[in-house]
């Protein structure tokens, strides 16, 4: 430990305290495998300058500014007021310093050209709004062979699910619901799309990592009631259907992955997920 004193050490944290416990349980199940293929990915460089966006509660900012340490800057870069708020508690309980939060959309973010060294999105590429203007917007803050690392979970997301979707519209006749399956499969981006659009704004794929997660059930309701499902999908699967035929579809939606289940054991969802970093050129 030569050269470093214990005036450097932050204080040992109380893992019975309530600041604690809000900080120590900040990942979602949902953002923490593909966080974990980001950090185990990413390049590291000492004394960086670096943006996270679409943070969120504080992840992966606050893991980033910890494993980077003192001597780098980060940036996070979010619109959710509660979320940005959550994560300024954590920050403050852990007593970061190298963290500056910018409550601003990602299409104008308010830092000079070329001063960053690495951005960062973890899930954040599906929700873009208007993708190509974030392209724009980290190629100019990037400095010249800064480099971009993302994640996301690319077409084929829960494709047990939606096959079962398919089975039921077409048993019902349901043609338009067809076609809304359809357009909400195909927003979801491919490995291919994502690198063919970055190319277009000055960017070179120069890594690829791919794996996948699982979400396993034995029971159709409580897939269906599952708060990641409530929180993030439900209403866009709900949205798709008429109303005079929602009732009815879930009706059998439920009756059919509870056959599935008898049949097999459990109900699988599937979740490719993908790292790509970028090269600005």
């Amino acid at each position: 430990m030569a050269g470093f004193t214990p005036t450097e050490m932050k204080k040992i944290l109380d893992w019975e305290s309530k600041e604690v416990v809000n900080v120590f349980d900040e990942v979602t199940l949902w953002s923490a495998p593909f966080g974990r293929m980001l950090l185990e990915n990413i390049p590291m460089m000492p004394r960086a300058n670096i943006v996270d966006i679409g943070f969120g509660t504080g992840f992966p900012l606050i893991e980033l500014s910890q494993r980077f340490g003192d001597k780098a800057k980060i940036y996070g870069i979010d619109i959710w007021k509660e979320g940005i708020n959550r994560a300024k508690e954590k920050i403050k309980t852990l007593e970061i310093t190298n963290i500056e939060i910018l409550e601003e959309s990602a299409t104008k973010i308010n830092i000079g050209d070329q001063q960053i060294d690495l951005v960062t999105s973890n899930l954040g590429v599906n929700n873009f709004e208007q993708k190509e203007a974030v392209y724009q917007e980290i190629h100019r803050i990037l400095k010249s062979n800064g480099r971009l690392s993302i994640t996301t979970n690319p077409v084929g997301t829960f494709e047990e699910l939606f096959e079962v979707f398919r089975s039921i519209f077409k048993a019902l006749n349901l043609k338009e619901e067809q076609t809304n399956l359809a357009k909400s499969i195909g927003h979801r981006s491919t490995e291919g799309g994502i690198i063919s659009a970055l190319k277009q704004h000055g960017f070179t794929c120069i890594k690829t990592q791919s794996d996948s997660t699982k979400m396993r059930f034995v029971d159709a309701e409580a897939l269906l009631n599952h708060s990641l499902i409530r929180i993030g999908f439900r209403k866009y699967w709900e949205e798709m259907i008429s109303e005079e035929h929602s009732a009815h579809f879930f009706e059998q939606l439920i009756l059919k992955i509870n056959q599935l289940i008898e049949s097999n054991g459990e109900f699988t969802l599937t979740i490719p997920m993908l790292y790509l970093e970028f090269e600005k050129t």
